[in-house]
């Protein structure tokens, strides 16, 4: 069985430099680095992106995974992934974390997509204090219509353990964590594949009503989803995904891990427990395919080996 991973963070030395950088009190960034690394247990990538690739393509070979979506995990880092992506064209499909403030967002997308070959965006209405449905961002879902941009939308709870490493404040904002906010986008994009990671993150209530009224929204599997703990309405995440398969089919599910630093590397345990899910509640080995890999390749366009608009 082929596995497309759909939901992974390229955590690369930059990503922890620019978060450092967001602390008023560092010194030396390198040794802030080191210092967190040791007291929060997690291995320093290396300061070359294309050896964390490396990294990652050994980890992958280990549990035969055959790609993986890897996000620049926040605005500025697009150039570590894009290295990822040039040297493994053929393993790592490319996604970039924006900020739709940012004066540039536009031009940055178009780079991406049509330079670094990236695959899709994501954007985090919380984090980042806006309402998916808002003009503003328009101008976005049109680039990643003409594209063909994956556009992942990040609802529910949000939880950045880097950050929380780091004794940064959490960035989340409720009054924009609710997926249904994305059903006029949908509705205007029907050519564009809006994907919500996490079942929703605490918000799959309101995901299964919009996903009745939209077919172009999809759900990942990824993280832990500890987000169950927090809510009476589903009791295990089995449950979970016998009501989400009762809504979205096995044709717009995506399996993901959310895997993203080492020595705990690709979240294999993750896997493991969905596909036992999927085993234990008699899903087709066809679907259970679909999930794992063949979905993803649809929505990223993976059977093109070189997207259309690229010369």
């Amino acid at each position: 069985m082929e596995i497309i991973d759909a939901h992974c963070h390229f955590l690369s030395y930059n990503y922890f430099r620019l978060l450092t950088r967001q602390r008023p009190d560092y010194k030396d960034v390198d040794s802030f680095i080191i210092e967190r690394s040791q007291a929060c247990g997690f291995t320093v990538p290396p300061t070359d992106p294309v050896r964390l690739a490396d990294h990652w393509i050994i980890e992958m070979d280990r549990y035969n995974v055959s790609r993986a979506v890897v996000i620049s995990s926040m605005p500025g880092d697009g150039s570590s992934v894009a290295e990822a992506v040039r040297v493994y064209p053929d393993r790592f499909i490319g996604m970039a974390t924006v900020n739709p403030f940012l004066a540039v967002s536009e031009e940055l997308i178009e780079h991406k997509a049509r330079e670094w070959g990236f695959r899709g965006i994501i954007l985090y209405p919380s984090m980042h204090r806006f309402s998916a449905s808002s003009e503003r961002l328009y101008p976005i879902y049109r680039l990643a219509r003409r594209y063909h941009l994956a556009v992942y939308v990040h609802f529910g709870h949000l939880r950045i353990p880097p950050r929380k490493w780091w004794n940064l404040p959490d960035l989340y904002d409720p009054h924009y964590c609710d997926p249904h906010d994305l059903h006029q986008v949908a509705a205007d994009f029907p050519s564009v594949n809006f994907i919500v990671p996490s079942f929703g993150a605490g918000m799959l209530h309101s995901l299964l009503r919009l996903a009745v009224q939209c077919p172009n929204i999809y759900l990942d599997t990824s993280s832990s989803n500890s987000w169950i703990l927090d809510q009476s309405e589903f009791e295990s995440l089995q449950e979970v995904f016998e009501r989400s398969l009762e809504i979205f089919g096995p044709a717009r599910i995506i399996f993901g891990t959310d895997s993203g630093t080492f020595p705990r590397g690709w979240r294999n345990d993750v896997f493991q427990q969905q596909l036992d899910i999927l085993n234990s509640i008699g899903l087709s080995s066809r679907a259970i395919e679909a999930i794992m890999a063949q979905n993803a390749r649809h929505v990223f366009g993976l059977d093109r080996d070189i997207p259309t608009y690229m010369v």
